[in-house]
């Protein structure tokens, strides 16, 4: 089940899970919901919070990113790679049917000083591009917690950016993720 509903997430309880299939969507408290449709893939993002679930398609092959707190349950089927949500983290792989998956996950805490700047220029970049949600119940001092997920897309790829924003953890935690279609080797 998801984080109860309207609770606070926190950066200390945030983990990272990739699987190769669709999540269902009664699995998270949705707060934004865009699709992106290509000739060649569908893709959806979810802002669940202070986090996000990505689902990237080709037919009837997925790849799903998911940042979610640790006490969500998640299903363990289709999984690739789990890992609390802490420093710096890569991973990548492939599926056999040629879709790539590569990310980078950082979690940045800052002097109160420069959170409140990075947060006002992330802020002003959200305003005008990709998708921005704040989250005003959880706030509880001048900044608004808030995700933005800024996207591009090629014909074969989708490129996320998503920053998650806590300021009573005076914390950024950023991931960049690309989903690629791949074109089999030649034989």
């Amino acid at each position: 089940m998801p984080t109860p509903l309207g609770a606070k997430q926190s950066v200390k309880h945030l983990k990272f899970v990739v699987y190769t299939r669709p999540l269902h969507p009664e699995l998270f408290e949705i707060h934004h919901d865009h699709r992106i449709n290509q000739p060649t893939f569908d893709a959806a993002v979810w802002v669940t919070g202070c986090t996000h679930v990505v689902r990237f398609s080709v037919g009837d092959q997925t790849i799903t990113e998911v940042m979610a707190q640790a006490e969500d349950e998640l299903p363990e089927r289709g999984l690739v790679v789990s890992f609390r949500c802490r420093g710096e983290k890569q991973h990548q792989f492939e599926t056999e049917a040629h879709l790539r998956y590569m990310m980078n996950l950082q979690v940045e805490t800052m002097s109160e000083k420069v959170y409140a700047s990075t947060h006002q220029d992330l802020t002003a970049a959200a305003e005008t591009r990709g998708i921005y949600v704040p989250i005003p119940k959880w706030q509880t001092s001048a900044l608004t917690p808030f995700t933005h997920v800024d996207y591009h897309t090629t014909a074969t790829s989708l490129h996320i950016f998503a920053y998650h924003a806590f300021p009573d953890e005076l914390t950024i935690v950023k991931t960049q993720s690309i989903f690629e279609v791949r074109q089999p080797p030649a034989e």
